[in-house]
């Protein structure tokens, strides 16, 4: 089985500034990575520049197939998204809920019949924050 690494890191820049990453995760050739090395993937993949400091905060070897087919790695950005998941101070969580619930089918429709239908509301920018010129000029590209 091949192995990934899942992991949260934050990155200090030399010229200001930083990031962070939760649960993101990274195909590995082996079969487990030091720290070192898991740094220096995610600088080469991410085509980080001026990295002043690399910080691993938790990490988690997992048996799950690589996402591409090379073994190079490279960093897998997706994360489940939940009722209440909170992706960024000021903006609404995402609310997952019953849009009709099996109950209240069973109240419209004919004797024996019931189902769920589920609602999701979100703001576009729920998970990985994604951005186009449309946020900021109104004539700008959209994501479409």
């Amino acid at each position: 089985m091949q192995k990934r690494v899942k992991f949260d890191f934050e990155v200090d820049f030399s010229n200001g500034g930083g990031m962070q990453g939760q649960g993101f995760r990274l195909d590995i050739p082996g079969d487990d990575i030091s720290d070192q090395d898991l740094s220096e993937l995610i600088v080469k993949d991410m085509r980080l520049l001026m990295v002043g400091g690399l910080r691993i905060l938790s990490k988690e070897i997992i048996a799950e197939p690589h996402k591409r087919p090379t073994a190079s790695g490279f960093i897998d950005l997706s994360h489940t998204i939940y009722d209440g998941l909170v992706t960024y101070r000021g903006l609404p969580a995402p609310v997952i809920c019953d849009y009709l619930s099996r109950e209240a089918s069973r109240q419209r429709y004919a004797p024996g019949t019931e189902f769920q239908i589920g609602k999701i509301e979100l703001v576009a920018n729920t998970g990985t924050y994604i951005d186009c010129p449309f946020h900021r000029y109104a004539d700008g590209k959209d994501l479409s």
